[in-house]
């Protein structure tokens, strides 16, 4: 139902002239008189509102605390970094060590109450996917300096402290200091991975999987799954 109207959407912005492009000198505006609203075309749309909204307002989860995103730390971003490790461990049957994912890819905080489907898409409205690459140990090193260099970010599977210089100190991958001759997997999205985030080490992988499974349904299970989001932070980035 929603691609239908999203594509139907697009076709009446084309069909009303609707352009990106504007004159690079000034021209004067004519007025424009614009008819009536088709009334059958009116009676279609209308039509498929109630269906929409009961589809859209599915709840998906209950939220009971204000989750936002945070630095150095943040309960909505280790949910989020949580969320995509461990559906790459499950799509990949492999041990993933870490997940990261910028805060510039999402759109919304969580406040108390019910969490529906259509608020994951405000969540999330962009149309990536789950990738898993390979870093050696020493650009995980790097990855987890360029985090530290933004105060913090939303990652998964590593602790570590921010120092005075803003780089990463005590590093930890799941309880084990990097090892810099040794291979890591790290789940994150195609928007990062493509060069689109702000973590340059991920654009140096030697080895990329890119999977079939969409970020914002990868984050619909996972809320579902959890049943009830609250405001939960273990000290990862310090």
């Amino acid at each position: 139902m929603l691609r239908t109207l999203s594509g139907f959407a697009i076709l009446i912005l084309l069909a009303s002239g609707c352009s990106i492009f504007r004159p690079a000198v000034p021209v004067e505006k004519p007025v424009l008189f614009y008819p009536d609203p088709d009334s059958s075309m009116v009676q279609m749309l209308d039509s498929y509102r109630p269906a929409l909204d009961r589809y859209m307002g599915q709840r998906v989860a209950t939220v009971r605390d204000t989750i936002r995103f945070d630095q150095p730390e943040g309960a909505l971003g280790n949910l989020v970094a949580d969320a995509l490790r461990f559906r790459a461990a499950h799509e990949t049957h492999s041990f993933v060590h870490v997940g990261i994912i910028g805060e510039s890819s999402f759109n919304l905080f969580f406040e108390p109450g019910d969490l529906t489907l259509g608020h994951i898409y405000e969540f999330m409205p962009f149309e990536n996917h789950l990738v898993v690459l390979t870093l050696n140990g020493i650009k995980l090193q790097e990855l987890m300096d360029q985090v530290a260099g933004l105060g913090g970010a939303p990652v998964s599977g590593v602790r570590f402290n921010i120092n005075e210089e803003n780089t990463a100190r005590g590093i930890l991958v799941n309880s084990e200091v990097i090892d810099p001759g040794r291979n890591y997997l790290v789940a994150t999205t195609s928007w990062a991975a493509n060069g689109g985030d702000v973590f340059p080490a991920l654009w140096d992988a030697t080895g990329r999987t890119d999977l079939d499974v969409s970020v914002r349904q990868i984050f619909l299970d996972y809320f579902s799954r959890q049943a009830e989001l609250v405001d939960f932070r273990d000290g990862r980035i310090r």
